[in-house]
C-alpha cells in the first residue's frame, strides 16, 4: 500500500507544483491572464502538435496497434458523444450552456495529462500506450466537440464542414505529419530533431504553469449549478462507468494508465477557444476547465492510488 501511494504522489506531485507556480506567478501579478491566454494559443498551435508529432515519429509500430484498446476507446466515446448531445439538453434550455458541458464530458485533457501520468508511473519516453491510443482519440473527441457545438449553433452538422474543421486542428496535422514521417522514412535532421525534441519536452511543464494561471476559483462559482453539474459529469459519472469496464476487459498496466487518462482527465484546455470561436458560453467552459483541472489532481491520484493497490497498473 506504501508504495502505491507514492507511485500516485509521484503522478500527481508535479502537476500539483507546476499548476502552484503558474497561479502564484499570476498572484503577483508577473503576467496578466489575457496575456497568458495568448500564449495557450501558442500552446495549443504550436507545442502539443509537436509532442504529438514527437512521440509518434518516435514509437515502433512493429508490433501492431492495440486494436481490442482502440475498439473499446472507439465504442465508449460513441456512447459518451451520443449522450453529451442529449442530456445537457435536460440540464438547460440554453444551447449555449448545454453544448458547453457535451463538450466537456466528451472532450479531456487527454495529450497532456496521458504523457504526463503515464511518463510518472512508467519513466520519461513510456507514453507508448497514451500515443497510440491518441491516434484514434485525438480525431474523434476533435470532431464529435465540433458537431456538439455546431448543432447547437446552427442545428445541424454539416459534413463537409466538419472534416475541413477536423483537418484544421493543430493536433490533427500534427499527428497526420508524424505518420507521413514515419511511413515514409523521412529523416529529420539533427539540428531540426534537437529543436523539436526541446519543444516537445518542455509542452508539459509549460502547459501544467499555464494551467495554474488560468485557476480562478472565484469565477468557478458564478453558474454554480450546471458547473457543478459539467463537473459531475466529466470526473465521477465518466470514470466510475467506464474505468470497471476498463477492467473486466482486462486491460492492464500502461494500456489501463491510458483508459484512465482518457475517461478521467479533466476537461481540455482548448474547449474554450473552440466553446468562443463557435458561439457558445465561454465563460462557462472556462470554469469547467478551472473546476475539473483542480479537482483532478485528487482524482488521479485516488484513481492510481486504487489501481496500484491492486497491481493492475
Amino acid at each position: 500500500m506504501g508504495d502505491s501511494f507514492f507511485a500516485a504522489l509521484r503522478v500527481v506531485m508535479p502537476m500539483m507544483l507546476l499548476m502552484a507556480l503558474g497561479w502564484t506567478v499570476r498572484a503577483h501579478g508577473m503576467i496578466s491572464r489575457p496575456a497568458m491566454k495568448e500564449f495557450d494559443r501558442v500552446l495549443f498551435r504550436i507545442f502539443m502538435p509537436i509532442l504529438l508529432f514527437k512521440n509518434i515519429y518516435d514509437m515502433d509500430f512493429s508490433q501492431g496497434f492495440a486494436w481490442k484498446e482502440m475498439i473499446f476507446a472507439g465504442v465508449s466515446l460513441l456512447i459518451i458523444f451520443a449522450f453529451s448531445l442529449t442530456f445537457p439538453r435536460l440540464l438547460t434550455k440554453d444551447g449555449n450552456k448545454s453544448s458547453v458541458i457535451g463538450q466537456a464530458v466528451v472532450r479531456g485533457n487527454y495529450i497532456l495529462f496521458g504523457v504526463a501520468v503515464s511518463e510518472a508511473l512508467y519513466g520519461e519516453g513510456n507514453a507508448g500506450a497514451v500515443v497510440m491510443l491518441s491516434v484514434l482519440v485525438i480525431p474523434a473527441i476533435n470532431s464529435m466537440s465540433a458537431v456538439i457545438l455546431e448543432m447547437n449553433r446552427s442545428g445541424q452538422a454539416r459534413f463537409g464542414k466538419l472534416c475541413l474543421a477536423v483537418l484544421r486542428n493543430p493536433m490533427i496535422i500534427g499527428a497526420i505529419l508524424a505518420f507521413i514521417f514515419k511511413g515514409f522514412h523521412i529523416a529529420i535532421p539533427a539540428p531540426v530533431w534537437s529543436v523539436l525534441r526541446s519543444i516537445a519536452n518542455s509542452t508539459t511543464t509549460v502547459s501544467f504553469i499555464s494551467l495554474g494561471i488560468g485557476l480562478d476559483i472565484a469565477e468557478a462559482r458564478a453558474d454554480s449549478r450546471l458547473l457543478l453539474w459539467g463537473v459531475f459529469l466529466r470526473m465521477f459519472l465518466t470514470p466510475i462507468i467506464f474505468m470497471p469496464l476498463s477492467i473486466l476487459m482486462g486491460f492492464r498496466g500502461q494500456n489501463l494508465c491510458a483508459m484512465m487518462v482518457l475517461f478521467a482527465a479533466p476537461a481540455a484546455v482548448s474547449s474554450y477557444p473552440m466553446a468562443v470561436a463557435m458561439g457558445a458560453d465561454g465563460q462557462l467552459a472556462g470554469q469547467l476547465v478551472c473546476a475539473t483541472t483542480l479537482l483532478s489532481v485528487l482524482t488521479i491520484f485516488l484513481w492510481t492510488l486504487f489501481l496500484k493497490s491492486f497491481g493492475m497498473m
